[in-house]
């Protein structure tokens, strides 16, 4: 008996402290293809790649986005973002 009261002592104490709750973030980059290089369209481009990285990171369920950079190709337009689930997290994700 006294080893059952043990085991189940030691099981809530493993409860209690829990295992750390670890952050999700990830790096994305969504390109869009750009008709053009005239200014509307690369604004429409840039738009486009926001929504499409804002609605994959909603998806993942990370609420927490910032933008990373943005490229214009000849034929393109690469926006890179970071989404995490934890706020501030969003600053530290190291990029390279």
């Amino acid at each position: 008996m006294r080893i059952v009261v043990w085991l189940v002592t030691v099981a809530l104490m493993l409860l209690a402290v829990g295992s750390p709750a670890w952050a999700r973030a990830v790096r994305m980059e969504t390109t869009v293809a750009l008709g053009d290089r005239s200014e509307p369209s690369v604004k429409q481009a840039l738009r486009e790649a926001f929504e499409i990285s804002v609605r994959g990171a909603l998806a993942m369920g990370l609420k927490h986005m910032r933008v990373d950079g943005a490229r214009v190709l000849p034929d393109a337009v690469i926006l890179a973002m970071v989404a995490t689930d934890e706020e501030g997290e969003a600053e530290e994700v190291e990029t390279r």
